[in-house]
């Protein structure tokens, strides 16, 4: 086989073998003995959640796609990773460290506000758990407006009392 042939048909084997009690093997084990999916979606699932993060990171690195098209990868996976982020809030009822302590320091335009709420995601999922960043300004914007996920009719509220603070200038946003 030449060459040219084993570039075509190379692959990249991923093995992990993980023992209790590390997190590592609870999480592997619930994805592969869920009853609410087969094995095969578990590890689909798994892959997902790692592609979300560190695919646009892996593009960058291998070198082969344009600035702005891992910029528009960059701007789906941030918006899988917001979520992922929401559905784990809701579940367990939690503060969104996506929608916290945003409004202080966000300026009055609703992009601008938008943007800095990505800009607060992009701190935590990089910072590991970080929620702020004094000083660091940048602005996060879909490469493709089109891309832009349009405003959903959202019910904030969803079963926590809240007096309309909680939300910042993300309420105000929510309620333009």
């Amino acid at each position: 086989m030449s060459d040219q042939n084993e570039a075509a048909f190379e692959r990249v084997k991923f093995v992990y073998n993980a023992q209790f009690p590390a997190a590592t093997a609870v999480v592997l084990n619930y994805l592969l003995h869920n009853a609410h999916f087969t094995s095969r979606q578990g590890r689909q699932q798994g892959m997902d959640a790692m592609m979300a993060f560190y695919r646009p990171l892996a593009e960058e690195f291998h070198g082969e796609r344009s600035v702005s098209e891992i910029q528009e990868m960059a701007w789906h996976c941030v918006e899988r990773l917001v979520k992922q982020i929401a559905d784990l809030c809701d579940r367990y009822h939690i503060a969104n460290p996506v929608t916290t302590n945003v409004g202080a320091s966000a300026p009055l335009g609703s992009t601008t506000r938008l943007e800095a709420i990505l800009e607060e995601l992009v701190v935590v999922v990089r910072g590991g758990g970080v929620t702020a960043l004094p000083g660091r300004s940048f602005t996060i914007a879909p490469p493709n407006p089109a891309l832009a996920p349009a405003p959903a009719p959202v019910d904030i509220e969803q079963g926590v009392a809240m007096d309309g603070n909680e939300l910042g200038d993300l309420g105000d946003i929510l309620n333009e």
